[in-house]
């Protein structure tokens, strides 16, 4: 069965940076086996591909763009994305994510949300990704991390 966990959040700041889709006060950086920010991504590395991921679902609210961050290889479809997750997300969550690399294909994720009312809520996560036959990199799995 497939864990699948995704999260909400939402912060005060200014509509810069919210138009830009990065949440503020999550600082962007990318150190060799640790990514950290709330920005785009890229489908180029794995770590990249969590960002991308979690940008389509918190700042684009787009579940046939977080589909493209997802492996074919995965259980996870576009509809459970819309239904089990971002359907549920209140207007103006916002979100930022830690990736630490486990493996080359394992990936331990702390995803905190910012609720619009309420206490941030830490997510630990891990997710597996896959290489496509593109060169890109896809979601696997997404499951609860103790």
């Amino acid at each position: 069965m497939l864990g699948f966990v995704v999260a909400r959040g939402a912060t005060s700041g200014g509509a810069e940076s919210m138009e830009a889709g990065v949440t503020p006060g999550c600082e962007e950086s990318d150190e060799p086996g640790l990514v950290t920010g709330s920005g785009p991504g890229t489908l180029d590395t794995p770590s990249g591909t969590v960002l991308a991921f979690d940008h389509a679902y918190y700042v684009d609210r787009s579940a046939e763009k977080a589909f493209e961050a997802v492996s074919p290889s995965s259980r996870m479809t576009e509809e459970q994305l819309r239904v089990e997750g971002i359907d549920q997300l209140a207007e103006g969550t916002t979100h930022c994510v830690e990736v630490s690399e486990l493996a080359p294909t394992l990936l331990a994720v702390d995803l905190t949300e910012f609720p619009p009312e309420g206490e941030s809520v830490l997510i630990r996560q891990h997710i597996r990704v896959a290489e496509n036959s593109d060169g890109t990199w896809g979601i696997v799995s997404i499951t609860p991390a103790g």
